[in-house]
């Protein structure tokens, strides 16, 4: 949905010399770079912007930055490793003039946001992530390969009742607990170590005649929720969401990209929490807030500590801006008490912004596009404008 991604980002206007709205030094964020084709889309759009491209997966975002070098846009991007969760942090030392962009100037504001909530193309064709049924590979899962535990963790140390947690409430998959006593009946004799023995468990425990009715692969789901379990996907959109509309400049936009139903559940009550901030409550409001979610047990066995960084892997009244699964640090330097010149700048965390919601519903693929590229048929685009109040 790319052209849908500028039409909202009003990368035409703010590239136009004669819109209000023309900015030449306009500078967006890119909150998961991954192969870098909404870079390379932002920056041809707009001939003189800068794009800030985060990505957790050096890997990946290596491959970004050899095509973007080859289409000779390197001065323009400046590439973060890291999570946009921690966007703050990350872009303080830019803000506070230590650092300054690929380009040399130094970055003062950010006129819009992007993010992607689907795994690249790169990353599924890359057998040994393990992130696909479709080709043999150890069961990873992981975005970035040093922090975490991984899929194989998951799948070889949690409970039934866990795994069947796990993937009815982050996939909606309907053979949940079938799905759970399959993989640990497996287990018995001997851990699931990679994707295409997970993917065959799983295909054994889904009925032929529902396998049969359906139009894709069986695994799907399940490969889905453990993805999005390790890599700890809710937390990022829930709480990257307010920490990119913190950065942005007023009437700046946050465009978001999903890829699940739960995915857009997530997006949908989280820009409309933040949206409330508007009606006279000195923070997100409690009413408009989610309702704490069932989360994983907590038992005292050898996989006890990867159990307690489960706990609070759905979002919840008291969630923080901690990672629990992949980027802990100290929680008195979170987004929730971090103080620095990008904070201070756009009031992050203070009263003075709301959102405004320009997508009351969902914008989906086109049947063109759907047929060009299959993969996009499950996308969802919602996107706020930052409101001063």
């Amino acid at each position: 949905m790319v052209e849908e991604v500028l039409e909202f980002l009003r990368l035409g206007s703010l590239a136009d010399k004669e819109s209000p709205l023309y900015k030449p030094d306009a500078v967006f964020i890119d909150g998961t770079l991954g192969t870098g084709g909404h870079t390379l889309a932002m920056l041809q759009a707009h001939p003189t912007c800068r794009v800030l491209g985060f990505d957790r997966d050096a890997e990946s975002q290596e491959f970004a930055l050899n095509r973007i070098r080859e289409a000779g846009f390197e001065g323009r991007v400046t590439p973060i490793n890291g999570d946009f969760r921690h966007a703050p942090e990350l872009l303080e030392p830019y803000f506070d003039n230590q650092k300054v962009g690929a380009d040399g100037r130094p970055i003062e504001r950010v006129d819009g946001a992007l993010v992607d909530a689907g795994m690249s193309m790169y990353q599924i064709s890359w057998a040994e992530r393990g992130l696909s049924f479709m080709k043999d590979g150890p069961l990873d899962m992981r975005y970035d390969r040093t922090k975490g535990p991984s899929a194989y963790d998951l799948v070889n140390g949690l409970s039934p009742n866990e795994l069947e947690d796990l993937l009815f409430k982050l996939a909606d998959e309907r053979w949940a607990r079938r799905i759970a006593s399959f993989i640990v009946e497996q287990r018995r004799t001997t851990n699931i170590a990679t994707t295409s023995e997970l993917a065959q468990i799983v295909e054994n425990a889904i009925p032929a005649g529902v396998r049969h009715q359906s139009k894709v692969h069986p695994a799907t789901k399940t490969f889905a929720a453990l993805r999005l379990a390790v890599n700890d996907e809710f937390w990022a959109l829930d709480t990257g969401s307010q920490t990119l509309c913190s950065l942005l400049a007023p009437t700046a936009r946050l465009v978001i990209l999903t890829y699940s139903s739960n995915e857009d559940r997530t997006i949908k009550r989280t820009f409309r929490r933040l949206a409330g901030r508007a009606q006279g409550n000195e923070s997100d409001s409690r009413r408009s807030r989610p309702r704490k979610r069932p989360t994983f047990s907590q038992r005292s066995d050898n996989t006890g500590a990867m159990r307690s960084s489960l706990t609070e892997l759905f979002p919840n009244e008291e969630k923080s801006t901690k990672n629990p699964l992949q980027l802990p640090f100290d929680e008195a330097n979170s987004s929730e008490n971090f103080e620095s010149p990008v904070h201070s700048r756009f009031g992050a965390w203070g009263k003075d912004w709301s959102v405004k919601i320009i997508t009351s519903k969902p914008v989906v693929p086109t049947d063109a596009e759907i047929e060009a590229n299959p993969l996009s048929r499950s996308c969802k685009l919602r996107a706020v404008e930052k409101v001063e109040i």
